[in-house]
């Protein structure tokens, strides 16, 4: 059975590539919009290698971690036509948003569920950008034989993009917490679980910025790869 929460784990990157993405995205050179799924990659981007590449360290991000997020200095409501220098900026932020209701955090948000309460300002005013190398899902209907106790555990699988170094996810953010936006899973996605974040091109980036957001709900166009995890 699947849950109604999904992506609480992804590797993340460090405070220095995260303000890299940032200087890129706000240097004035366009984007070309990819023209198929197989033109969907950040080949315009100049990344270096990552750094967990080198140190054997990796930033494995979970619920209540707090790791950098690339927030806008501006309100989402309004919106701006391109990233100028100062447009955006590095948060150090909480994942999860904390209720009066619920002991554990919040950490997915349904696109779909923009009016609720919880979500209704933050999705209007302060969506912001999450970034990371890949993350992970479990099957809701798969299982396997865990090599280390013996015990049916369910497939966790490794979600990545080909050519893409890194995925940008759109978020909401309200205080020193943020959460991450989902939507209905593409075809990619959908065998593992019927929800995927809202994964967005770099093209993308001011309109999930910016009043029109909503016409970014359908993913269909993300060509996901699936990798099991053992």
């Amino acid at each position: 059975m699947y849950r109604e929460t999904m992506c609480a784990h992804y590797v993340g990157l460090s405070d220095e590539e995260i303000n890299l993405l940032i200087a890129q995205l706000t240097g004035g050179r366009p984007v070309a919009e990819p023209e198929s799924p197989e033109e969907y990659s950040q080949q315009e981007f100049n990344y270096p290698k990552p750094e967990d590449a080198e140190t054997g360290r990796r930033i494995d991000v979970y619920p209540k971690s707090v790791v950098p997020v690339i927030v806008p200095t501006f309100d989402t409501a309004v919106g701006v036509d391109r990233f100028a220098p100062g447009a955006l900026e590095r948060a150090d932020l909480e994942w999860g948003y904390s209720s009066q209701w619920n002991p554990q955090p919040i950490f997915n948000t349904r696109i779909e569920s923009a009016d609720k309460p919880i979500w209704r300002a933050s999705m209007e005013h302060n969506r912001c950008i999450i970034a990371c190398r890949w993350f992970y899902e479990s099957s809701g209907t798969e299982t396997r034989i865990s090599e280390r106790t013996g015990r049916t555990i369910k497939q966790r699988y490794m979600f990545t993009i080909p050519r893409m170094p890194v995925i940008f996810i759109g978020g909401i953010h309200r205080s020193h917490e943020y959460s991450m936006v989902t939507t209905r899973a593409n075809a990619s996605m959908a065998p593992v679980h019927p929800r995927m974040p809202l994964i967005l091109h770099p093209t993308e980036l001011t309109t999930w910025l910016g009043p029109d957001y909503m016409r970014l709900a359908d993913r269909s166009a993300v060509p996901l790869t699936a990798q099991p995890v053992r």
